[in-house]
């Protein structure tokens, strides 16, 4: 790696003083990233970490070698793309929480929703207990018996609000059935939802969580059911999440892309490997089909499916997560002229773009959609059937601006779709103007003799911490709509991220040198 840069940076045929103090970022960065982060490939995905940290890194691979032109880069990418697709499920024989085994890459920890099972005095499941991140896995649900044959609940956990729960019974006939009280007593922080499980043979005896169903024919001697008293533990589901599909396949379509568009920057080694890679790539994206949800106007984005063990299950994705998938679409329809793709990445652009509020000649955006029932908020109906979401009854509108780390995957999403020939029209050049002008008029702000950035680009966002001054970078792209944006990122770039490393620092170094 040491030797790469020296060559990069004797070879290259583009030494300005910005690419050369990039390269030198990027290489510095990998260099130093230790444990799971770099500098090979994890052997899963089980905390997220290929999804999360990765995917940056083989991104920034990809930006140096477009910028260089150097195959060493492709070499290097070609190294990580192997390790990445060795963790696929289908390669390691694992099934997800609906028993698949698919061309992705499941996650089970802090991204997914994390069940106990509490037994009854005879061993057998009773109730399965289901808690939603954050920090769903420190979760820990205690029982204890009360009088009459009842129980109370309590779900604890570092970092986790606590939640306790009382007079609860197994019984399905019971005024105080525990799934239905836990619905009833469901809190938007806790996020504790319950599901009783019947006796073999008897049904659930009265239409599962929620106020529905009361009064229906009981399970057989449910009345005579104990719980068996103790802790138990949670399990995290295992779920494949599209976004970190989009952020893995990303680079890996954007490396058969720079081989079409810039021969010399990938060896013959690496693009006989390009077909097969291309094919798991579409493969990826389509293991995600049923989660595709059109929207009016032209737009659409990607779901949570109904009965996804995550938070927001049957709820739209994050502007950004969505786009994550978005730019391999654009991706593949560069590399393979398939308007299929061109379609589909056009109507993620325009729920994007629809997604501006431009007032003065900026735009502000918001974290998610604003069409989608996270941002609006829901109430309880009084059963899981009609929901906004399986496992949060209600839930609170989410209207906060996008955030500039979450950021990183809109900007380049936008960029990318506004350079790439052959895409229908979305992007106008006094869009582009109006989100630059975001980064000069709300996100850079002055504190003290210094500019920094501020959390999110709504014009008052709270001061950024110093690793979000880290991602500063991902402004570049849009310099050519706003003159004085590079030399503020400049000034606002730390000489070196915060330690630790992560992956996203080595795609910020990749950006410095791309776009420098």
């Amino acid at each position: 790696m040491r030797e790469m840069i020296t060559q990069v940076l004797t070879r290259s045929k583009v030494r300005t003083r910005a690419f050369r103090a990039g390269a030198r970022y990027f290489h510095h960065v990998e260099n130093g990233l230790t444990g799971v982060s770099g500098p090979g490939v994890p052997e899963d995905n089980e905390t997220g970490v290929i999804g999360w940290g990765t995917s940056w890194r083989m991104q920034g691979y990809v930006l140096m070698g477009e910028r260089t032109g150097d195959p060493a880069y492709a070499v290097r990418l070609a190294e990580l793309i192997e390790g990445v697709l060795a963790a696929r499920d289908e390669e390691r024989g694992i099934t997800d929480h609906r028993g698949r085994s698919g061309p992705v890459w499941s996650t089970a920890g802090k991204f997914t929703a994390a069940t106990a099972v509490v037994e009854d005095e005879e061993g057998r499941a009773a109730l399965e207990v289901t808690v939603c991140p954050p920090r769903s896995v420190h979760a820990v649900v205690g029982v204890v018996p009360e009088k009459d044959g009842r129980f109370g609940l309590t779900v604890t956990g570092k970092g986790r609000p606590s939640f306790a729960a009382h007079g609860l019974s197994l019984d399905p006939r019971d005024p105080r059935r525990a799934d239905h009280l836990l619905y009833e007593a469901y809190e938007q922080r806790s996020g504790i939802t319950a599901r009783l499980v019947p006796l073999p043979g008897a049904g659930d005896g009265g239409g599962g969580a929620g106020a529905s169903g009361r009064g229906a024919r009981g399970d057989r001697g449910g009345e005579r059911r104990r719980v068996r008293a103790g802790q138990y533990a949670v399990r995290p589901a295992r779920v494949a999440l599209a976004a970190q599909t989009g952020m893995i396949t990303y680079p890996i379509a954007g490396l058969a892309r720079l081989a079409r568009e810039r021969e010399d920057a990938v060896p013959a080694s690496v693009r006989a490997r390009l077909e097969g890679w291309l094919d798991l790539v579409r493969r990826a994206v389509g293991a995600h089909e049923e989660q595709w949800q059109p929207v009016e106007g032209g737009r659409g984005c990607y779901r949570w499916l109904r009965d996804e063990p995550v938070s927001f299950a049957g709820a739209e994705l994050p502007t950004n997560e969505f786009l994550a998938v978005g730019r391999t679409l654009v991706q593949l329809a560069a590399v393979t002229g398939e308007e299929a793709y061109a379609e589909r990445a056009a109507a993620m652009a325009r729920a994007l773009r629809d997604d501006f509020v431009v007032r003065t000649g900026v735009a502000v955006w918001p974290y998610w959609p604003r069409f989608g029932r996270v941002y609006n908020g829901w109430s309880a109906t009084g059963s899981v059937a009609t929901d906004g979401s399986l496992h949060r009854p209600s839930y609170g509108a989410v209207t906060v601006p996008e955030d500039v780390t979450h950021a990183l995957i809109d900007l380049d999403f936008l960029q990318l779709y506004h350079r790439t020939p052959g895409l229908p029209l979305v992007f106008t050049d006094a869009d582009m103007r109006a989100v630059a002008a975001a980064f000069s008029r709300h996100v850079v702000a002055r504190e003290g003799r210094s500019w920094r950035m501020r959390h999110d680009v709504g014009g008052d966002g709270r001061p950024g911490t110093d690793r979000e001054q880290a991602h500063v970078a991902a402004w570049l792209p849009l310099g050519g709509w706003a003159a004085q944006l590079p030399e503020l990122v400049r000034t606002i770039q730390p000489a070196v991220p915060p330690a630790p490393f992560m992956g996203v620092d080595t795609y910020c170094g990749a950006l410095l040198a791309r776009w420098g």
